[in-house]
């Protein structure tokens, strides 16, 4: 199993470098693992930037931590969000690259809204079949309050 994974990992299927990393922290190698998501997390694979964000986390390499949260964040997990806030609760330049982030992303909520107004002018009175991020979109917002309270 292991060598065909190499193999895919190689050729450059991130999926197949999560699965190798995952495998050599388990075996207790984390530094190989770390190089595998390293290069997962370089295709913009969101899970390995997430887990190397957490592998520095728990050795206290904070600084290298919030790079992979961050790159994290960017790629659209909203989570990490808190997690970079309870870091670094008085960091602006933090705060202001997650308030940048939601903001992005709620361009691309209003912009869907327009579009799902379209739509239900041709009859469908479902939104949330045209809006799956509807969720992330709530969670996005608590989060910006939270900042704007700090």
């Amino acid at each position: 199993m292991t060598e065909s994974l190499k193999q895919w990992a190689r050729a450059g299927d991130p999926n197949a470098m999560i699965q190798l990393a995952e495998f050599y922290i388990s075996a207790g190698k984390v530094e190989e693992a770390k190089n595998f998501f390293r290069q997962a997390s370089e295709k913009n694979y969101r899970p390995a930037a997430k887990r190397l964000a957490e592998i520095f986390h728990k050795e206290n390499n904070l600084s290298e931590a919030i790079i992979f949260y961050k790159k994290a964040v960017e790629q659209g997990d909203v989570e990490l969000m808190d997690v970079l806030i309870e870091l670094r609760p008085n960091d602006r330049q933090i705060l202001n690259f997650i308030l940048e982030i939601i903001d992005k992303h709620y361009n691309e909520i209003y912009v869907a809204t327009d579009e799902i107004k379209s739509l239900r002018i041709f009859g469908s009175s479902d939104m949330t079949e045209y809006l799956p991020e509807q969720e992330r979109a709530i969670e996005r917002r608590r989060i910006k309050n939270k900042i704007l309270k700090l």
